[in-house]
């Protein structure tokens, strides 16, 4: 399957694609861009979050491009242009985030090593980070450097669930005259949804141990539109608009809500993220940057992980939303400003000095 060009969205001129096959014999679709301009300072590979396609990070390619990186970017297996997983293409299903960290090997070592010189750097986003993070020590000898945008590592409190203890709490502040009932504070409030981590990870667990993973999640469907005004992703209206057009254009790239299973794997891997040594464990440099206004993935839980390691530096971005790298201009300019920060790193700088000389 080709790029598909859109007006709104036109593809970066000299792009190169092609499908690598995984050792599993999954088709995973790739493209890839040479740097622009003279300077050349290393590659980077894009790494999508859930229900994504290379289409959407057009802006961004050429934003890394301008930069001097040579830039690779896929679609995980089960969405985009790559295989899908099941008779029917919109579920959003994979049975373990270990194929995915499959994906991710194959197109680091078939694409990005083979095809473009180092320093070899990732950026991912959400679900992307959640799969970099699970597999740093293999990835510690691919990669040099990576950046991670709002990973997956929970799923924010009262967001996903209708808020009863909001409703609770006002009840009970108004019986007491205002003694009892008043919010935690948020150095106490939870990581994360309890509903879900209680409730809808084993449910999910049952369904995929009984043969069930491949339904979509409760109230889930093959949808692949969401307004402006109810979606979670970002505030800018224009990139918003313009995913959807190129959507309406190919909607074969998009996929509709995950399945039980799909919950299921990404509950493992997040979970196995919350053991003790998992932060200690992390080898490879990494900047994390998390969302201020984030309802898709718990901001806290992300602060809390990188709490946790040596190798790792944490930014917030205040009132942005999820999709940092798609948000309105004020808040991608400070993305950008922390990523020039921290890529390609210093020793990494005066080693193509020195190479240049």
């Amino acid at each position: 399957m080709s790029l598909i060009d859109h007006p709104d969205n036109p593809i970066p001129d000299g792009a190169e694609t092609g499908f690598v096959v995984t050792p599993d014999k999954v088709k995973i679709r790739y493209a890839h861009w040479h740097a622009a301009g003279q300077q050349r300072r290393g590659t980077v590979t894009l790494l999508q979050g859930r229900a994504e396609f290379i289409e959407k990070y057009f802006e961004i390619i050429e934003d890394l491009r301008s930069r001097g990186f040579a830039v690779v970017t896929f679609d995980w297996r089960g969405q985009g242009g790559s295989q899908r997983l099941t008779r029917n293409p919109r579920r959003g299903h994979v049975s373990s985030f270990k194929k995915f960290r499959i994906d991710l090997r194959t197109v680091l070592k078939q694409v990005s090593l083979a095809t473009y010189p180092g320093p070899h750097f990732a950026l991912a986003h959400s679900t992307g980070g959640l799969v970099l993070l699970s597999d740093t020590e293999r990835l510690r000898t691919m990669l040099d450097r990576a950046v991670i945008t709002a990973p997956l590592l929970g799923l924010p409190s009262g967001a996903w669930t209708p808020d009863f203890a909001s409703a609770w709490r006002w009840g009970l502040r108004k019986l007491s005259f205002g003694l009892l009932g008043r919010p935690p504070l948020k150095a106490t409030a939870p990581k994360t949804s309890a509903f879900v981590e209680k409730v809808g990870f084993p449910l999910a667990r049952l369904f995929s141990w009984t043969g069930f993973g491949r339904v979509f999640v409760p109230g889930g469907n093959g949808e692949i539109f969401v307004p402006f005004e109810t979606n979670r992703q970002t505030s800018d209206k224009v990139r918003f608009e313009r995913f959807n057009k190129v959507l309406e254009k190919a909607p074969e790239l998009g996929v509709g809500a995950p399945t039980m299973g799909w919950v299921n794997a990404a509950a493992r891997t997040m979970l196995s993220l919350r053991k003790r040594d998992a932060g200690p464990n992390l080898k490879l440099p990494c900047l994390v940057l998390a969302a201020g206004n984030d309802r898709v993935v718990s901001t806290p839980a992300i602060e809390d992980f990188v709490s946790r390691t040596k190798a790792a530096a944490y930014v917030e971005i205040p009132g942005a939303a999820h999709e940092l790298m798609m948000e309105r201009d004020v808040f991608r300019d400070q993305f950008w400003a922390a990523f020039d920060a921290f890529i390609p790193g210093l020793e990494a700088e005066q080693e193509l000095i020195r190479a240049l000389q």
